[in-house]
């Protein structure tokens, strides 16, 4: 549907790259490391100032994630690479389990510090905000201590650079700021709003976009605000109002039939 470039990509392969060309052999996709939304150095800016919610009581749980995966913009040119590692010379050393974790964690570094300034001078701008009943891959967690639901939040983001991650978008109690987390899910829509077709291209950055969040959310609470890396995104808390798009359930398919039973004779 989209281009599905994505600069925690490019640093994957610069590490694979990198650990290749120094004679150890290179992570698995399933050993492969992204970067961490709140481990950076200190130069990266802090995670979102607002409280962490109780983590023995989650309030939401995975429905069974969706396969595809969605990019949160086609960059019109690649982001700026880390210097490319010359290959091994002969004569050259590997270097030691000690030194590869400094340059790895180097490079993770960069990358969140990327990622925190992604917005730049970017704004994003809430649409509208409604308790949701459509189609999701999130379910709120029957079990938490805090009774949940999922609400959409219809934002528009624009001025933003090739490294901001939506992801990151944490959603907030509008009165006491406790955070319930981010990774939403996340749903491209056109700029009237309505669902974006499949084989249609999102807008890159700088230019504006629109998306639907889906978040688990707490029942008692009228009003939310959101955060990406400790910048307040709305100003003054956001309500609630009338319900508005759902996405909608993907088709069943029947079940395949009994095949009849045979009326052949069986052989004597």
């Amino acid at each position: 549907m989209k281009l599905l470039f994505s600069p925690h990509r490019s640093f994957a392969f610069l590490l694979l790259l990198f650990l290749s060309a120094c004679g150890e052999k290179p992570a698995t996709s399933d050993e492969a490391i992204s970067p961490p939304q709140t481990q950076a150095t200190e130069a990266t800016p802090s995670p979102p100032q607002a409280k962490e919610s109780d983590p023995d009581a989650p309030i939401m749980i995975a429905a069974g994630k969706d396969e595809k995966e969605i990019p949160l913009s086609i960059p019109s040119t690649p982001p700026t690479s880390p210097t490319t590692v010359p290959p091994s010379q002969p004569g050259s050393r590997p270097l030691t389990n000690e030194e590869q974790k400094v340059v790895i964690d180097r490079i993770l570094a960069e990358s969140a510090q990327h990622q925190a300034e992604g917005l730049g001078n970017g704004t994003v701008k809430v649409n509208g905000a409604w308790h949701y009943t459509g189609y999701s891959t999130l379910s709120p967690n029957p079990e938490a201590a805090i009774e949940a639901r999922l609400v959409a939040v219809d934002i528009t983001i624009s001025g933003h650079t090739p490294w901001f991650d939506m992801d990151d978008i944490e959603i907030a109690d509008g009165a006491v700021e406790v955070s319930y987390g981010s990774d939403a899910q996340i749903e491209p829509l056109q700029s009237d709003g309505s669902l974006m077709a499949d084989d249609a291209m999102i807008p890159a950055a700088p230019l504006a976009s629109r998306w639907l969040l889906i978040y688990a959310y707490p029942k008692s609470s009228p009003s939310f605000r959101l955060y990406y890396w400790g910048k307040n995104l709305t100003p003054t808390p956001v309500a609630f109002g009338e319900s508005r798009l759902s996405l909608p359930y993907p088709p069943i398919e029947p079940e395949p039939a009994e095949p009849e039973p045979s009326t052949t004779p069986a052989a004597p």
